[in-house]
């Protein structure tokens, strides 16, 4: 890995908009009540306000101290007890790539192709997802411009491709009545903003407008959210009670010409945000671990990462041992907003301090 990577911010927020899309598409029964999704247009819109208020907090840490990330921030503040923190952030990476994989391995295997090994097809994505963390984040920035076009392209091929079969009487309106689906989709929503912790790393590496780059992103993943949603009520009506991957389910119905499904292609596609995401947060990973250990550590533990989550993710999806414990939404939440917003918040107000005990200003 080099020691200095940049990249631009159009790249970063590229990434990051791919690796929350892929976990829009897994959204699922196993974690949530996806009937809740029938308001889940007013729920992202609340959704995306509650975001930009989270984004606030790991700004606000870097550009307190020197624009450096939330670990050298943590050594800096705390000297040798940095290494906690480093390692909090690296389980929690780890435990996000589990879970991540772990619902698209249940999806293809109950949804999308009962005759695919999920084993062998993570093997694959998880294979190529290592070459490319080891090879770094600007490669890895360079391979997501290519993908993020080819994703949008998808999207919107879907939606027009849905516009036919959607029927507005599908959907209702939101209501006091509807206030506890829609907070459970906000909540939902909120839980999985693991890219604000990855933002507290690469926020530093990125060079251009990070604050319109951000408020793009954040809007960006909302309204994409919000029209899916829109649609997949309106094409599944009573029917979306039913489903388990409901996202998959429209990709099913859905037809353009004399292509008469759009799954298979739509699984190619989300199978390659699958790779940026990976590839993204084992990288995130080996930057926890060479704060610790060093960078020969953090070599390794890009391999290491690749294999565990490989064979970890492989056992859950076959199994509900530890099932309810890895997919529980209010642990996630609760990591989320330590990583994303307390820890963040906490070096930032430290760093003012500091600066204001000796005199100076930021």
């Amino acid at each position: 890995m080099k020691t200095l990577e940049r990249l631009s911010a159009g790249q970063l927020f590229m990434m990051l908009y791919i690796s929350r899309m892929v976990v829009n598409v897994t959204y699922s029964s196993y974690s949530s009540d996806v009937g809740s999704l029938r308001y889940g247009v007013t729920a992202s819109v609340i959704a995306m306000v509650i975001t930009f208020f989270m984004l606030v907090p790991v700004y606000f840490m870097i550009r307190t101290n020197k624009n450096r990330n939330v670990t050298d921030n943590a050594f800096s503040v705390f000297r040798w007890l940095g290494k906690a923190v480093a390692l909090i952030y690296g389980l929690y990476f780890l435990w996000i790539l589990i879970n991540t994989i772990s619902f698209f391995d249940i999806m293809v295997k109950n949804a999308a192709n009962p005759n695919t090994s999920v084993f062998i097809l993570s093997l694959a994505v998880v294979g190529a997802a290592v070459y490319a963390a080891y090879k770094g984040i600007e490669a890895l920035g360079r391979a997501s411009s290519l993908i993020f076009i080819i994703i949008v392209a998808a999207l919107i091929v879907l939606i027009f491709s849905l516009i036919p079969e959607a029927d507005i009487l599908n959907t209702e309106p939101p209501s006091m009545e509807n206030s506890t689906d829609i907070m459970e989709t906000v909540f939902n929503a909120i839980a999985k903003n693991s890219c604000i912790p990855a933002m507290a790393f690469l926020l530093p590496l990125a060079s251009g407008n990070l604050k319109r780059g951000a408020v793009c992103w954040a809007f960006g993943v909302y309204l994409s959210m919000a029209v899916m949603i829109f649609m997949i009520t309106a094409v599944l009506g009573d029917y979306l009670d039913t489903q388990v991957f409901p996202v998959y389910t429209v990709t099913a119905i859905a037809s353009l010409g004399v292509t008469r499904r759009l799954d298979g292609i739509f699984l190619g596609v989300w199978t390659a945000g699958m790779f940026v995401k990976i590839s993204l947060f084992i990288y995130l990973i080996s930057v926890c671990v060479k704060r610790i250990f060093g960078n020969k550590a953090a070599k390794l533990s890009i391999i290491l990462s690749g294999a565990v989550i490989v064979f970890v993710s492989t056992a859950v999806s076959g199994t509900n041992g530890i099932f309810n414990l890895l997919f529980d939404v209010k642990l996630l939440f609760i990591f989320t907003m330590l990583t994303g917003v307390i820890i963040p918040l906490v070096l930032g107000v430290v760093n003012i301090r500091r600066k204001k005990c000796s005199g100076m200003q930021i």
